[in-house]
């Protein structure tokens, strides 16, 4: 955000009576008897707003300054409001490099009396069910086949590629059980971590598999992958997080088996290949 500052830019129009001043907080978060909910929280100030309109209103830094570091500033969303309910979005003033010189303007925010909290629920992040089983809360069914069968592109120097090989579990033999974290089709993370990784999906229950059934689904993972076309999004799936004899479970790399949809196992090398009814039907009570 470089530039010449706007004169005034917190400055409310000529005419227009503040009452309050509200502020919108995104990823604010809540806990509920199930868990943390993020959410969108709008805080509404009121009291003396003299002190606090002054400081917004004071001038920013002229001109642009020739060098200015590389940072992202996350700028907080203040809003005037009046007696009819109108609203107008206030700025704080800026330095040369475009930060936001809000310290006097915070200072004279927080002597202001809280009035209300409004808070609009969004994403569940965290479910007290999913930690007591040791899983996460969200998960997603996640294919890369841009990692090809080895080596990655390096995309600073053409014609270089950079050695790649992926995460293993060690000898099968040396597992001796696996946690299977069970997910469901969840579109209220539409754009979230998940989403990006593939087709979210929200924890739903959580158990484990004894050493044969685990060696087995790790067998089936480690089979030449195929990469089946697949347009169908899985609406149930599991995490399958083995554990060895010789190594910590939460060092061990874990696969993804879809129990719908094109019922695929993605391994370790997160490519997939289409699973066999007999390792579905270990997953009988998902």
């Amino acid at each position: 955000m470089l530039g010449t500052p706007t004169p005034g830019a917190g400055l409310v129009p000529e005419g227009f009576e503040p009452v309050a001043v509200l502020e919108c907080v995104t990823g604010a978060m809540r806990e509920d008897a199930d868990g943390v909910v993020s959410g969108t929280e709008v805080v509404r100030y009121e009291g003396e707003l003299a002190g606090f309109l002054t400081a917004m209103a004071a001038p920013s830094d002229p001109g642009r300054a020739l060098a200015c570091p590389a940072i992202m500033y996350g700028i907080r969303e203040i809003w005037a409001t009046d007696a009819a309910g109108r609203f107008v979005l206030l700025s704080f003033p800026m330095t040369a490099c475009g930060a936001p010189k809000e310290d006097a303007a915070l200072a004279a925010l927080s002597r202001l009396a809280v009035v209300e909290r409004a808070f609009s629920p969004g994403p569940r992040v965290e479910l007290r069910e999913a930690v007591a089983a040791r899983c996460a809360t969200r998960a997603g069914v996640a294919v890369l086949r841009l990692l090809g069968d080895g080596d990655v592109a390096d995309g600073r120097n053409a014609g270089h590629v950079i050695p790649w090989a992926p995460p293993t579990v060690g000898p099968i033999e040396d597992i001796v059980g696996a946690r299977v974290c069970v997910y469901g089709a969840d579109d209220d993370d539409e754009g979230g971590i998940a989403a990006v990784l593939g087709d979210p999906g929200l924890f739903t229950d959580g158990y484990r598999l004894d050493g044969r059934a685990a060696r087995a689904v790790l067998a089936a993972a480690d089979a030449p992958p195929t990469d089946p076309a697949c347009t169908v999004a899985a609406s149930r799936f599991v995490v399958v997080q083995p554990s060895s004899g010789t190594k910590p479970w939460t060092t061990l790399p874990s696969v993804t088996v879809e129990l719908d949809g094109c019922r695929r196992i993605v391994g370790t090398d997160f490519r997939a290949r289409s699973a066999p009814a007999e390792i579905l039907a270990l997953f009988g009570r998902s």
